[in-house]
């Protein structure tokens, strides 16, 4: 077990006053303060000042421009305070519409409506309907309509549809909306309108961008950020996030880690920045850290259950969500400082509007392929005719089914006659084994959605709910969540809003001790899954099983089905997650605001394994294997099964205190400051109990009778695989300020400070201070550049500087010690023990980026490109000691690591008119990782099959030595390594045997060759969008190069790992293996065969790994949006789509999937997908 207890200083004063603050606010109950000017005005001049410091706007017909003018003044009011004055100054009657403040003189009971204005009479009436849309088709929300010259007219509603009176004299009406050009239609005698509004480009620039503490204008905001909206996610017939992303944000590589349903991917930004602790990103959700990463312990029962259930992103559905801005640099990210060195993922879901009702529903019904089995093996004929070479030139004791029955012919336990007619027995029997263990899985998914609320109150609750089997038998995994989304506005200046998100999920998957798709690659094509009675048969080739099966006939296993094994054994995953949020909001003075918000988190995960007894995972995997015969195996009578429970849960809590002022001086000068206080803290735990006796159909568990564990051997016995418990807890404390300056909207200065502290940390270094400072010139906004060259729309250049930074969780500030149940001399031993280190520091991350951004001919062609230079000092990592301290190394800060590359994106518009839109965007990012300072200095003298970290090369670098031939005298690979002096330099290049050269001389007189990294130096994606009125037709690949990953080696990735190719050949094998070396001056590449180890199996040579670029079609869609005026009051929205995505890859490599950098595993296959989304 392991305690982590130490206190993070939090001043208690500190606490009290922000609590009683909090209190304080709570009792305010004031408005939102205008200023209007003194003085005699006209009431349209009074409503222009209104509109200038608020969202609203104000609709109006000509008879209220005709109202004589008033002497009004209010220094500070709010807004019904001066609604309520200007109608008791005049008649006019106020009506607030969501944005709207619809404005109409007062009627007097006796007079009848005044329509001269109109010049219409009852009977002239007429409406006119439309639809308000930009040029993708999709509905603008609250856009103004209104007779052109007057203020008549109205809003459009959620599917952008509006309504309003036909006037005899109004031959145009005029749309508008924020961000989009203004346009106007000839009404004529249509009563059914389609009204399409470009967006201006300069929209971008008035966009807010959220870094999750604060919002800002893009324009104000100095740092990268990669934005996309969530209606661009929504319909792609992806039900996660991570998988949406992929391709689509510059700089950001989004890698699949397999095909298992639900199974998050790795998420990288600009390139690795640790040796050994998390490349993840952090993630806000609202404002408000998301929980990731395992619950405490439950990495020891499955670890990529642990990463498909716990990993928080995964319970965000992509219909739920509004914006993702991704915080690339520390200009943008420092705000978080030392949690944002890989990145921050900044996402906002949706929330409610005043007067913007609706309620969609949305579904995805989609089929996954099964894998095929692209890998060149034997077929039964090539492997009999293999097995008979085998045994002729070795004559082995182990061997497939042909070896066995000819060994038995040769010892007289089987006539030739009859082993031959088993022999051609099994040369009509071709199982692909893939075919039986995977197939097509069918997978749903369901979302509901409603929105809406008025002035006061504003809601957003959604369900959501999946479905998805696996390709693999016996695999189904569940989730279901609700999101619920409230906003309360007490008055113009207070708000609180609350936000719960709860998700459910259940994983269900079949077990066995052997890895189902290695078994489908590498099961002999001759065995067969059922008999022809239907009941199971037995494969006694897959394991390793002496040809005598008499021998050991007691502890030899005889009925091993894989199938049998998926079936009854099961892992069931259930997990739990509950999250609130509550926020308060206070504007008061002018320009400042306070905001309090805190989040609280539960997570459990229950996991229950079970193995039927008389299984071989039972078998293999019995408790009493190492006490009764010393590992060789158990007899039958122990065969009865165990069960296995974990329980985990998580609770943390975040709470951050705000400041904000936020003012513009004379038009001109922006400023805003913040400062921050935030305090967290997470605790984990969970308990276990192992039973090594379990009746499955009973639900019955026990323990054996320790009668039959011989008395020699009971210290055997790990008791601590019976039960325990684990107990964690991280506390830690930041405080947090931030600077932005504008002038004119053109030279933008920003700066931000954090200081974090944390428990893990020794006392002496618990703080760490990070800042970033940035400039921004927006030069299309300089009067001679406005002049000059109409055509630039867009003209950004940007420099950014700061520190962001990370904690390693590897090591800690003390000693730790992980005590065993294996007793030594009546006293328990531990089986581990790690020095601590109590100066331990924060990995820190120096950040400096240089950026443009071109966007010219009416945003048309959109270009941008940043140059970065991250530099990552006090890396945790090994330095020598002097064997006189005790030890020869230790883990101390003292790595130092770069990334340095370019970012580009483009974006055309091609075509673009009423009826025809073809965009195409493409995005770019290298990365050039170099280790400037590690423990490893030079190339290792001797191969690893594992990636290495060395100075001057990338992280996680393969060195190895490089194929020359196979010596056709003896059939020894022949390699080239590096030579070295007794100084170990290098002297040149040596071809050496290394089938037989020990590993002394490999370490004394050379070195590795550099085979390449396994990240990639370059990624990116590219895109491609055709609309033809409201049907569309879209692409996305992503694409990968520059590294090198292992390739599947036969031998190696069999179940017999890496043991000799005699032994390895009672599996299948690739075809090439029939054409190996066999004799004096054979000239092949595929060495000789020996019954003994061979070194060349425990070295890594350039064959071994293979290029990992990839081009994949990630996405192919094709999807059509409806008319909402077809359906009249009834849907307001209505759009089918058909979407396959993993379509294809194009890539040179041999293994399952190059994205997911393993020869094995569980394979992502193609899928398509059947959409819906119906807003009523």
């Amino acid at each position: 077990m392991k305690y982590f207890f130490k206190r993070v200083p939090i001043s208690p004063w500190g606490l009290g006053v922000s609590i009683c603050l909090l209190l304080l606010l709570q009792s305010l109950q004031v408005g939102a303060q205008i200023r209007v000017s003194a003085g005699e005005k006209s009431i349209v001049s009074i409503f222009n000042q209104i509109e200038k410091q608020t969202n609203y706007v104000f609709l109006y017909d000509k008879e209220v421009t005709q109202i004589p003018n008033l002497t009004f003044s209010c220094a500070s009011c709010p807004l019904a305070q001066i609604i309520r004055e200007l109608e008791s100054k005049t008649n006019l009657e106020f009506k607030i519409s969501g944005q709207q403040i619809l404005v109409k003189k007062k009627v007097e009971k006796n007079e009848s409506t005044d329509r001269e204005m109109m010049k219409l009479t009852p009977s002239k009436q007429d409406t006119i309907h439309g639809r308000v849309v930009n040029e993708d088709g999709k509905p603008i929300i609250g856009a103004t309509v209104l007779i052109k010259g007057t203020r008549i007219g109205t809003a459009t509603d959620q599917a952008g549809t509006f309504k309003m009176l036909k006037l005899e004299n109004a031959k145009e009406i005029e749309a508008n909306s924020l961000g989009y050009h203004p346009e106007v239609i000839q009404v004529g005698n249509q009563k059914q309108l389609l009204i399409r509004l470009r967006m201006k480009a300069q929209q971008i620039e008035d966009v807010l961008v959220s870094t999750g503490i604060q919002k800002r204008e893009r324009s104000k905001l100095v740092g990268n950020i990669s934005s996309i909206k969530g209606e661009d996610l929504e319909g792609a017939g992806i039900t996660s996030i991570d998988k949406a992303l992929r391709g689509k944000m510059t700089g950001v590589y989004v890698r699949s880690n397999s095909g298992r349903p639900g199974e998050t991917g790795s998420i990288i930004i600009r390139g690795s920045n640790t040796m050994t602790g998390s490349a993840e990103p952090l993630i806000i959700l609202d404002g408000m850290p998301l929980q990731t990463g395992d619950v405490a312990g439950m990495d020891k029962t499955n670890s990529n259950i642990n990463n498909l259930l716990t990993n928080g992103i995964g319970n965000i559905p992509p219909e739920d969500i509004a914006t993702i801005d991704i915080l690339r640099d520390a200009t943008a990210a420092s705000i978080y400082g030392a949690r944002a060195a890989n990145g921050v993922i900044v996402i906002t879901t949706k929330r409610g509007e005043a007067g913007k009702d609706y309620i969609n529903y949305s579904t995805k019904q989609g089929l996954t392929m099964r894998p095929i089995n692209t890998f060149n093996f034997m077929n039964s004929q090539e492997k009999i005719a293999f097995e008979r070479q085998i045994y002729g030139d070795f004559h082995p004791v182990y061997g497939g089914r042909v070896n066995q029955l000819l060994y038995q012919a040769d010892n007289g336990n089987l006539s030739r006659e009859e082993a031959e007619a088993q022999i051609n027995a099994l040369a009509a029997i071709n199982t692909d084994w893939v075919d039986v263990l995977y197939d097509h899985a069918y997978q749903q998914s369901h979302n509901i959605a409603m929105s809406g609320g008025s002035t006061k109150l504003q809601y957003n609750a959604s369900l959501n709910y999946q479905d998805a089997n696996g390709t693999l038998m016996e695999n189904q995994f569940k989730q279901g969540g609700m999101n619920l989304k409230l906003t309360r506005n007490i008055n113009d200046r207070i708000l609180i809003d609350f936000n719960i998100n709860s998700t459910i999920k259940k994983n269900r998957e079949g077990q066995s001790n052997q890895d189902p798709f290695r078994y489908a690659l590498f099961a002999n094509p001759y065995e067969q899954p059922y008999l022809q009675d239907g009941s199971f048969a037995w494969d006694n080739t897959y394991r390793n099983l002496s040809n005598d099966l008499n021998y050991y006939s007691d502890l030899n296993y005889k009925t091993f089905n894989i199938i049998r094994e998926l079936k009854e054994n099961t892992l069931s995953t259930d997990y739990g997650n509950i999250r609130s949020q509550l926020g308060f909001e206070w504007k008061f003075l002018n320009g400042f605001q306070y905001r309090g918000t805190g989040v609280l988190n539960y997570t459990n995960v229950q996991t229950t394994d079970e193995s039927r007894a008389g299984t071989y995972r039972s078998y293999a995997e019995n408790w009493l294997n190492s006490a009764i015969t010393g590992g060789a195996g158990i007899l039958p009578k122990f065969n009865y099964g165990f069960l296995e429970e974990n329980s985990g849960k998580t609770i943390d809590y975040t709470v951050r205190n705000t400041l904000e002022y936020n003012r513009t001086f004379q038009e001109k000068h922006y400023v805003q400051a913040f400062v921050a206080n935030e305090v967290s803290e997470r605790t984990n735990n969970r308990f276990f109990h192992y039973n090594p006796v379990y009746l499955q159909e009973y639900r019955m568990a026990g323990y054996p009778s320790w009668d039959d564990i011989p008395a020699s051997t009971y210290k055997r016995l790990d008791l601590s695989r019976l039960g325990g418990t684990y107990y964690e807890r991280d506390r830690s404390v930041s405080f947090i300020s931030s600077f932005a300056y504008a002038y004119a909207n053109r030279y933008v200065v920003n700066a931000n400070f954090r200081s974090d502290g944390v428990d893990i940390i020794g006392s002496k270094n618990q703080f760490t201070p990070l800042w970033s400072a940035g400039f921004k010139w927006n030069a299309h906004e300089e009067m001679l550049v406005k002049e000059q060259m109409p055509w630039l729309n867009r003209l950004v250049f940007s420099f950014g500087y700061g520190y962001t930074g990370s904690i390693n969780r590897s090591v800690y500030p003390f000693h730790t010690y992980t005590l065993s149940a294996l007793v030594y001399d009546d006293v328990a031993k531990a089986s581990r023990f790690d020095y601590g280190n109590p100066v331990l520091k924060w990995e820190k991350k120096r950040d400096i980026n240089y950026g443009v951004q071109l966007s010219v001919f009416n945003s048309r062609l959109n270009l941008e490109a940043n140059y970065y230079d991250n530099k990552v000092t006090d890396l945790l990592d090994r330095v020598a000691l002097p064997a006189s301290v005790g030890r020869t190394s230790s883990i101390v800060n003292a790595g130092v690591l770069s990334n340095k590359g370019w970012e580009l994106s483009a974006r055309v518009e091609a075509v673009k008119n009423e009826d025809w839109l073809w965009e195409v965007g493409a995005n770019l990012t290298t990365v050039k990782n170099n280790l400037d300072k590690v423990y490893y200095k030079k190339t290792p003298t001797v191969s690893s099959l594992a990636a290495q970290n060395v100075e001057n090369y990338a992280v996680r670098s393969w060195f190895g030595y490089k194929f020359s031939h196979i010596d056709p005298s003896n059939g020894h690979m022949m390699v080239h390594a590096q030579a070295i002096d007794a100084s170990g330099n290098i002297t040149g290049d040596e071809v050496i045997d290394l089938s037989k050269i020990s590993s002394a001389d490999l370490q004394a007189k050379y070195r590795t060759y550099f085979l390449g990294q396994q990240d990639p130096k370059l990624y990116g994606g590219f895109n491609t969008r055709i609309r033809y009125k409201s049907l569309s037709l879209t692409s996305n690949f992503v694409f990968a190069q520059g590294n090198m990953i292992k390739g599947f080696q036969d031998r190696r990735e069999g179940p017999s790992g890496a043991t000799d190719d005699v032994t390895a050949s009672r599996t299948n094998r690739l075809k090439n293996q029939q054409y190996r070396w066999r004799q004096y001056g054979d000239m092949t590449d595929v060495a000789f065969y020996s019954q003994g180890f061979s070194n060349y199996a425990s070295y890594l040579i350039d064959k071994d790994v293979e290029s990992g670029a990839y081009i994949k079609c990630t996405e192919l869609g094709l999807s059509w949006r409806a008319n909402p005026t077809m359906f009249k009051k009834i849907v307001k929205q209505l759009q089918l789509g058909l979407y396959a995505n993993n379509l294809f890859t194009i890539s040179p490599y041999s293994g399952t999937d190059p994205e997911t950098q393993t020869a094995f595993g569980y394979p992502t296959t193609a899928s398509y997908t059947f959409s819906l989304n119906v807003g009523f």
